[in-house]
Order: C-alpha cells, then structure tokens, then sequence
C-alpha cells in the first residue's frame, strides 16, 4: 500500500468524499502533514481548507494530539477537543499498512458537548429498560423454588436432594421420575437454581396440556405465514425463550411421535427449526424433563422412541411418593400451616397426635399435592387453635373423591386399600365422562397414558 504522502490529488478526494458523510476528520500522513480536512472542519474552524492542506497539523492546530498518536501507535478515543470555544468530542486512531503507522485519522464521535450527554442519557435509559425488561422475564420465565423450598429430612428426600447438587452444575439433560404430585416440578426448579444457568430463563412446558397439532409450534416456534391464523412476524418458540437458561418438559411421555423426532435433534444438533421455516436456529438450553409413567415401559411398548430415551435419561432423579417417606409429614405439616396462615389469615398452632396418625395411615395417592390441600381445609376449618381428627375428616370427601382416608384409619390393608381406592376413583371419572378417556384423565389431574396404565393394571371394565 502506498504511505499517505504518495497519494494522488483524486485519490485524497475519493476518500474526503467518503469522511464528509461523517462530519468532522482530519488526516495526516507519517509526517505530519494534513492531507484531509473535511468540510466540517473547515466551517467549524474558520480555515481555509486550500491553506490548511499540505501544513503540519501542529502548525495549524498547536495543542492536537493527532502527534501523540502517530509517534505512540495507540489510539486516543471519546476524547474532548475545543474547537473555536467549542467542546467536540473526538477519537484519534492510527492508520496502519503491513505493521508500519501511514498516517492518523481524527475523527468527530459528537460534534458538541450536549450530543454526547444527550447520547448518555439515550444509553443510561436504555440500560435501565433492557434491565427492566431482564427482570421481568426473569419474573415470568425464572425458577421459583431452590433447594431449600423442598420440605423433608427422610433418607428418601436428602438422597433426591443430593441428586441434585450432583447433576445439576452439569450441562447434561435431566429426566425427573415421580407419580402425582410428588413435586417433579419443584425439584426442576431446584436443578436450574443450582446450576451455573440460573440467572437465565427458566421455561416451562406441560406437554400433555398442548394439542397434538400446536405442539411444534409451541416448542419450537413458527414462521409468518406458516399457517393460517399465524402471527405476523412468526413467533419464537419454548426452546428460543429458554435460551441460555432451562426448559421444563412436564409429562414428556405425551409428546407425539413427530414431536420427539424434532426434540431429538435439538437435544444432540443444540439448534431447532420453526415450522414453515428452512433454516436452523442454534439454541443454548438445558433440557430438564419428567414424568411419571416410566419410559423404558413406553418404549418396549412402541409408544416412546428409544434413541431420544437414552438422551433424556443421561442422569435421573427419582422422587420418592409420600407413602414411602411419611417421617416428614409433621416437617410437610407445619410448613403448609404457616403457608395457609399467610394465606388466608388463619392463626393455627399446630395439628394433633391422633390426626398426624390418621394421616400417616393413608395411602396419599395423591402425594405431597393432595396432603397440601387436605390442610389448607383443615386450617380453614380449624381457623385457630390445633388441627384435629374432625377437621381433616369435615372435608375428606374432597381430599380424594371418596372417604379413604377414614377407611385407611380404620386398618384396612395399605395395598389393598390403595388399589381399591384408585379403582372406584378411576370408575367414577370413566361414568362422570362418558368412558371419554381424555376427559377422565383430566378429571384426575393425571396424563392418557397413566390412565390407560392403570385401567389395565386395576383390570377396569
């Protein structure tokens, strides 16, 4: 490349003519000489440009830095220059060819003083926006429950809580095995609290609470006029919300065979694409996933696909049912009496020995959900004072469906009363719905799947 001082007259106003689009600049050459000085300049200065050019720039201008630079090789930037009374704010970088400083530019970032503050006002209110608009995802798309929120000092739950503290630091995807309400989902949660992505969204998705036909939409987003009814612009899906963060697929069992195809490829490929378009999107998320049917069960059934099992099932949490570590029902208790006395502004103490013991001799086919609400209404029926007996048994009809818990305390076998308990409540939904299989499952808070399991394991007509 020739120095700058080897350029020709139109080669020097070629490129003027290119730093006249940017206000104001000033070049000069390894000697020092100013071989550009744009109209701005020279309007700004009170110079004229035809006896300024081919002048050693200290000549004209006795306090520039332009000097500083050619002989330092380092670049000044945002730097303040008056001019005729003037505070501009400049930038001076060197112009480099094959490791050798040609030449420095000069440069004008704001032409006045009350640009640039103007400009930091600009910046500073769109920080706090962006900052706002970061807290409200955060607000709408953040974890809520961390690993202290899981209530319980059984073997059972701080073995699950280990789990957790084990897996969770790891990019690895996470498969959570439980029935009903055991809290599959707090403890997803948990995973993306204590993991190195819990400043970033925390998504979740109920896959069986999706139609079959929305379900790639949802999860991985569409095009403007993928279909009818598609919103202008397209739409970003669950898997580009969760970016950088976590998402959540509740009862990934319902997915549709076309769905965990796609699910797939996102989870090896770490990038998806919208329906109606024909280009790939990467993505950085953290798959955490649950159910409660087990899967290996649904593949040897043709019903779940065998590669994406292994995928999900790289580390596994299996979160005990309440049945199996009732030692923490009076810990589960007391924290869902002090919830409910903020609640509902309720002032009960406690529960009682014998109604700790009618509890502990039910079977809570339900789990930790169903224990919730048996004393939320056992607090709203005590008000005050200590939960009793009576209390819990006023509204036992709705714990349940069905009177099971007195019939668990009156000594039946536990196995036997689960499985008969579980029959007419799964008998009643199928009469309530017309044998509609997808309203009684939706009836019992349950998945298609685990009814049909259970239709068959209970041998119902």
């Amino acid at each position: 490349m020739k120095k700058l001082s080897q350029l020709s007259t139109r080669e020097l106003e070629a490129i003027e003519g290119v730093l006249n689009g940017v206000e104001g600049a000033i070049i000069i050459d390894e000697n020092g000489i100013i071989r550009i000085f744009t109209d701005y300049y020279e309007r700004e200065s009170g110079f004229v440009k035809e006896e300024v050019l081919g002048k050693r720039v200290d000549q004209v201008f006795p306090h520039t830095r332009l000097l500083e630079v050619l002989n330092t090789g380092k670049a000044i930037t945002a730097d303040m220059w008056e001019l005729n009374g003037k505070c501009q704010i400049v930038s001076r970088v060197p112009i480099m060819s094959e490791g050798e400083i040609i030449g420095v530019l000069g440069i004008n970032i704001f032409r006045y003083l009350n640009e640039a503050r103007g400009f930091a006002r600009r910046v500073q209110k769109m920080f706090s926006e962006l900052k706002y608009y970061k807290e409200e995802v955060q607000r709408i798309y953040g974890a809520k429950y961390s690993l202290g929120a899981i209530i319980g000092k059984s073997k059972e739950i701080l073995e699950a809580k280990e789990m957790v503290q084990t897996i969770a630091p790891t990019n690895n995807p996470v498969l959570i095995y439980g029935e009903t309400g055991t809290g599959k989902e707090l403890f997803a949660h948990a995973v993306h609290q204590e993991s190195a992505r819990r400043e970033g969204p925390f998504v979740r998705v109920n896959c069986a609470g999706i139609p079959d036909n929305l379900i790639e939409s949802e999860l991985f987003g569409y095009e403007e006029g993928a279909f009818t009814g598609a919103r202008k612009g397209g739409k970003p899906g669950k898997f580009e919300l969760a970016h950088h963060g976590s998402i959540f697929l509740d009862e990934v069992s319902e997915l549709s065979w076309a769905a965990q195809a796609k699910l797939l490829r996102a989870l090896q490929e770490n990038e998806i694409e919208r329906v109606g378009s024909t280009s790939l999107t990467a993505v950085d998320t953290r798959f955490i996933s649950a159910t409660n049917i087990p899967l290996n069960k649904l593949v040897a059934e043709g019903k779940f696909r065998k590669d994406l099992f292994f995928r999900l099932n790289t580390f596994a949490i299996t979160i005990p049912p309440l049945r199996e570590h009732l030692s923490d029902l009076p810990l589960l208790c007391r924290h869902f009496i002090h919830h409910y006395n903020q609640e509902n502004g309720t002032t009960v103490v406690g529960i009682n020995n014998e109604a700790l013991q009618l509890l502990a001799s039910y079977h809570w086919p339900g789990n930790v959900r169903e224990l919730n609400i048996a004393i939320e209404r056992a607090c709203i029926d005590a008000r005050k004072g200590i939960i009793t007996v009576n209390n819990l048994l006023r509204f036992t009809r709705f714990v349940s469906g069905q009177n099971s818990i007195a019939e668990g305390y009156q000594g039946f076998d536990i196995k036997e009363a689960r499985k008969e308990a579980e029959k007419a409540v799964i008998s009643r939904a199928l009469k309530a719905s017309n044998n509609n299989r997808r309203k009684a499952a939706e009836l019992m808070g349950i998945s298609r799947s685990a009814l049909y399991i259970k239709i068959e394991a209970l041998e119902i007509e």
